[in-house]
Parts: C-alpha cells; structure tokens; sequence
C-alpha cells in the first residue's frame, strides 16, 4: 500500500497541477439549467408516471447532474495534460 502507482488501464494526469474549480463551476451551471429543466421534464414523464412524475424527475436529476459533471471535469483534465 505504499506505492502511488497508477491504475491499469488508466493515464495519468500529467504534470500540471489539477484543480476542482471546473467541476464546481459545471456542477453548479448543470444543477441550474436541472431546476430550469425541471418543469418540462415533468410534463413530459406525467402521462407515463402520473403523480410519481416529480418525485421521478428529481431523482433523474440528483443521479445524472453530478455524473455529467464529473465527466466535464475528467475531459477538461484530459485535454489540458
């Protein structure tokens, strides 16, 4: 466990430094373009999910904003290395 080696099968970062500030930035405008979102995703699921249609959009959202975010983040590390 003393080893910092890294993990098969993936690349390292490179030598400049990394910092959170595009996945904060990307999760915070995704998390506002979601609550803006909200309405017509809604709509949409309410005819298949009649009154869960809310509860099942919020939890879309609360699973996906933040993987999608992530993503951003690990692209932008990716093509800056």
């Amino acid at each position: 466990m003393g080893s910092s080696e890294i993990l098969p099968n993936r690349s390292g970062i490179g030598d400049k430094s990394f910092s959170p500030t595009i996945d904060r930035i990307s999760l915070f405008v995704l998390s506002v373009l979601g609550i803006l979102a909200f309405p017509g995703i809604k709509e949409v699921l309410e005819p298949i999910m009649g009154n869960m249609s809310g509860l099942m959009t919020t939890c879309g959202l609360i699973t996906v904003i933040p993987l999608i975010a992530t993503s951003i983040g690990k692209m932008y590390v990716r093509i800056r290395a």
